[in-house]
């Protein structure tokens, strides 16, 4: 890698431009991929603004394209998509991953680094985990509202690599406390998994922000019902991390970082998007159904956020 570590983003939205604001401005040369035309273009123009959770402002005149052949090869290909849409952003970021880049995943939800590996190979996919939160406010503007920890790092084949505590260390300079996991990357993406199954869907449903889902007793009571259940499938798995003795209790505390932002899966059924319910509560019904245990709440919610993207479809 060179002193210089070179890095594309795949995906200009909230957190792949928060990541793309924030690395820019720590000196690292950040080019982002968007196949949106008119966020390339708004941001060609516009430069892409960061409001900080502290209320100061960044504002980069960043690099972006629509594409990737312009960019050339880089160290690192971040992929900050949606889970439908992963194999074809991996794909897309072809004419970037040369012999010696990392394709990084920091996506929400199952099966993101199985897809990629299926594209790049598996050692070339990092997987990584930030309990951070961003929302778009415009499409050259962003809110971010910070979040509980840093960014967790790993390779997926599970291969120790020096490189890898150099790519942290780029994430740490821009402000993500970086740590690296040593060995399977599986139960990091399991706790962060927790949070998103328990939270996503019933932000998108009810319309809530963070702080409103925690000040509703009936959404804290959903949420921690979903929590549990998604543990009990983790276990039966035979996965041990000390968050799943107390799911409920560490969901609700990953949730206040969020504060008056709304969720990922909420911006999407407002912008009538597909949803990422697939590799969420989707997959938790699938695991359980895997592994023989019970998942009525994942089940409703599933059935319910696959009903409002079927009224999208319609309403088009």
């Amino acid at each position: 890698m060179s002193d210089k570590l070179k890095i594309a983003i795949v995906g200009a939205g909230a957190l792949g431009g928060t990541f793309g604001v924030l690395l820019a401005d720590a000196g690292f040369d950040v080019t982002m991929v968007e196949i949106d035309k008119r966020r390339v273009d708004a941001i060609k123009s516009n430069g892409l603004t960061l409001y900080m959770p502290d209320g100061s402002v960044k504002k980069i005149n960043i690099k972006i394209t629509d594409n990737p052949k312009d960019v050339g090869i880089v160290d690192i290909v971040q992929i900050s998509v949606k889970g439908p849409h992963t194999h074809s952003a991996a794909t897309m970021a072809a004419p970037m991953i040369g012999d010696n880049t990392y394709v990084l995943s920091v996506q929400n939800g199952l099966g993101n680094l199985e897809v990629i590996a299926n594209v790049v190979g598996k050692h070339k996919v990092i997987g990584g985990i930030t309990a951070h939160s961003a929302m778009p406010l415009s499409m050259h503007e962003i809110k971010y509202a910070g979040g509980l920890g840093g960014l967790w790092m790993g390779r997926y084949d599970a291969q120790a690599d020096p490189k890898i505590k150099e790519i942290g260390d780029m994430f740490t300079q821009a402000g993500f406390k970086t740590d690296i996991i040593e060995g399977n990357v599986e139960v990091p993406i399991w706790r962060k998994l927790l949070a998103n199954v328990a939270c996503n869907a019933v932000a998108a449903l009810t319309g809530f922000t963070g702080n409103q889902l925690l000040g509703c007793e009936h959404t804290r009571e959903l949420i921690i019902k979903l929590a549990e259940e998604t543990a009990n499938v983790a276990k039966a798995k035979g996965l041990e991390f000390e968050e799943l003795k107390f799911a409920g209790a560490f969901v609700l505390k990953a949730l206040s970082g969020v504060k008056d932002n709304k969720i990922s899966m909420l911006q999407d059924i407002e912008a009538k998007r597909k949803t990422e319910i697939e590799t969420l509560n989707e997959a938790i019904c699938k695991e359980g159904a895997n592994h023989g245990v019970a998942t009525p709440y994942n089940e409703t919610i599933t059935i319910l956020i696959k009903a409002f993207e079927q009224k999208m479809l319609w309403d088009k």
